[in-house]
């Protein structure tokens, strides 16, 4: 038995497998690995390394947030929801709350953006990630970004009381190989640090 593919018979530019008879089942079986191969061969690498999960979503990275910790405030500590964050000025203006993000399977870089919203008004701030992927201090697959600093300035109105304000944190972390993963947790501000 013999299969014959079919293409174009003119020879103007086409491959010449369209204009021979393949001879045997054997090479036939070959033809279909081999375009096979070539519809698969997409850099796995591009999707974080597992084809890109089911339907072709992208794949996803554990993702905590936390606050800094420790003796030199770089080791990471769980933000509990309704934990208390003190603002913060450090000399220059300004407030600020000082956080950490934790990442699983995302590797050694990542790109973080933050998001915080006034639960009373709905304001929000956004601190988005950088052009850059952020390099994060790993412990095995275990990787922080600690310290962030995220600007409070303009989460209330300026006579607004910002002491006890309920706020709600989003922490959205991907990395160039399309891993995903988002964390949030809800806080109250607190300025008796001003």
């Amino acid at each position: 038995m013999r299969a014959q593919v079919v293409g174009p018979t003119s020879s103007g530019g086409t491959n010449r497998a369209h204009q021979e008879a393949v001879s045997s089942p054997a090479q036939l079986l070959i033809a279909i690995a081999a375009l096979l191969g070539c519809a698969c061969s997409s850099d796995v690498r591009a999707v974080g390394g597992n084809g890109g999960g089911a339907g072709g979503s992208n794949p996803q990275g554990q993702v905590e947030l936390g606050i800094p910790s420790g003796p030199d405030s770089l080791d990471f500590a769980p933000l509990d929801d309704g934990a208390v964050l003190p603002l913060e000025t450090f000399g220059q203006g300004g407030t600020h709350v000082l956080l950490g993000v934790r990442c699983v399977g995302f590797g050694q870089r990542a790109f973080v953006s933050l998001r915080v919203r006034n639960l009373a008004d709905g304001t929000e701030l956004v601190a988005p990630a950088p052009a850059r992927p952020q390099l994060l201090f790993c412990s095995g697959d275990i990787c922080d970004l600690v310290p962030i600093t995220m600007m409070m300035g303009g989460i209330a109105a300026n006579d607004a009381d910002r002491d006890g304000l309920a706020i709600e944190i989003f922490a959205e972390v991907h990395n160039a190989a399309g891993v995903t993963g988002s964390a949030s947790a809800q806080a109250t501000l607190s300025t008796a640090d001003l």
